[in-house]
């Protein structure tokens, strides 16, 4: 040891998390977040097509059949991949870089998925005018 370092002692060593720990967290914590927005699309694929029926069988009792709207499946199945299209990209893109870059990577990616995921919502709703 040269004469100016200081000795430290195998106590006072601090622990460091494994890299892959600290990326799992962030990869489990994301994938939460990512989850909910899948939920919700899969919550309004079940229920949206039912809202159309019953809005179809309102104007058709009612006498104005070309009011009736069709079910816009396109927006409905974009609003369930689009999250977990966003998680997969932020992965891939995060994959090879530090822990704080790979958390503004999935950030940026949630608030890109949240959009898009509000945006295809407030189209479905505009669609079926109910």
């Amino acid at each position: 040891m040269s004469a100016g370092a200081p000795e430290v002692d195998s106590a006072d060593r601090v622990e460091v998390v494994p890299r892959f720990g600290a990326a799992l967290v962030v990869w489990v914590v994301f994938g939460l977040l990512f989850a909910w927005s899948v939920y919700a699309a899969v919550g309004n694929l079940i229920q949206v097509p039912g809202q159309f029926e019953a809005y179809r069988d309102f104007v058709t009792k009612g006498g104005a059949p070309e009011l009736a709207k069709d079910v816009p499946w396109p927006a409905l199945i974009a609003a369930l991949v689009v999250p977990v299209l966003g998680w997969l990209a932020a992965w891939r893109v995060g994959r090879r870089r530090g822990l704080l870059q790979r958390v503004i990577v999935f950030v940026i990616a949630w608030g890109g998925v949240s959009a898009l995921t509000v945006s295809l919502t407030a189209y479905v709703f505009q669609v079926s005018s109910l």
